[in-house]
């Protein structure tokens, strides 16, 4: 059996708010896997819902560049806070999301000054002696009418690009929504826009979850069937974009939100980075 350390147990309360013992003993009875200890707690009904793991977070920054119908986010990582709040560093990437912006192909091998964004990532490597590495990136784009919104978080480490259709962009109450929305994608962190975008294992995994809480329910097999469905459709309601509460307004959705704002506009597509992830 795998060390219960403090380290398995302290991830396993801040991902699902349980008790000490309680973490503990889930993680003994699970071989010290935090997934099948949060998946265990879930079926007891002992906890509702756990964050989502995220690789450790490095140290870096995320930039955005956009101009006209396309757009770009990508971000960079290094060892320190003290390199990655540097002018340089932050210089650097936002030299890369402008490059990107502004070509094809793999990120490292588009052109940057005189030399490639690959050239200059190691030349500040061997100037700092931190090992830097390109994390996730996007690029979006508009065929017809469109526009963007964008947010990057404070300490710049999370970026969002959001694409709107069905709209210019120029009106006040358009660049608005284009601007919450990107924050709300920020705070919530979605699977996708719709329940077609969440990964079939994700969906097998909360089924299963919610008919191991449903049978301890002790009601008839139907009904628990039924309790299931509800629990998987509260699910995809919590964890698609649109048909999130908008965290501006919990009375309506984020779908519900956009189409108040004009009939005809649409979230297309969306891309939230964060450093180290």
């Amino acid at each position: 059996m795998a060390e219960i350390t403090v380290a398995l147990i302290k991830e396993l309360r801040e991902r699902t708010g349980c008790g000490m013992m309680d973490a503990k003993r889930a993680l003994e009875e699970n071989g010290g896997d935090v997934e099948k200890a949060i998946d265990e707690l879930r079926k007891k009904g002992e906890v509702k819902a756990a964050k989502r793991a995220g690789r450790e977070t490095a140290e870096g920054k995320v930039a955005i560049a956009i101009s006209g119908k396309r757009a770009a986010l990508v971000s960079l990582s290094t060892e320190t806070d003290f390199t990655a709040n540097n002018d340089e560093f932050k210089a650097l990437v936002q030299g890369i999301a402008n490059a990107a912006l502004q070509g094809d192909g793999p990120i490292d091998g588009l052109k940057l000054g005189t030399a490639t964004v690959g050239d200059a990532i190691k030349a500040l490597v061997a100037k700092t002696g931190e090992n830097m590495q390109l994390g996730k990136n996007a690029r979006l784009g508009i065929e017809g009418d469109g526009f963007f919104g964008s947010y990057i978080h404070s300490d710049g480490k999370l970026g969002v690009l959001v694409k709107i259709t069905g709209g210019k962009g120029d009106s006040d109450a358009e660049k608005a929504l284009a601007k919450d929305v990107a924050m709300h994608i920020a705070a919530t962190n979605p699977f996708g826009l719709t329940q077609a975008d969440v990964p079939a294992d994700v969906i097998a995994r909360e089924k299963e979850i919610a008919l191991e809480q449903a049978k301890a329910s002790g009601k008839p097999a139907n009904i628990q069937e039924k309790i299931a469905d509800g629990k998987v459709a509260a699910f995809f309601k919590e964890n698609t974009l649109l048909a999130q509460p908008f965290v501006k307004d919990p009375s309506v959705s984020v779908e519900q939100h956009v189409k108040n704002v004009g009939k005809d506009l649409r979230v297309a597509q969306f891309s939230r980075v964060k450093v180290g992830e």
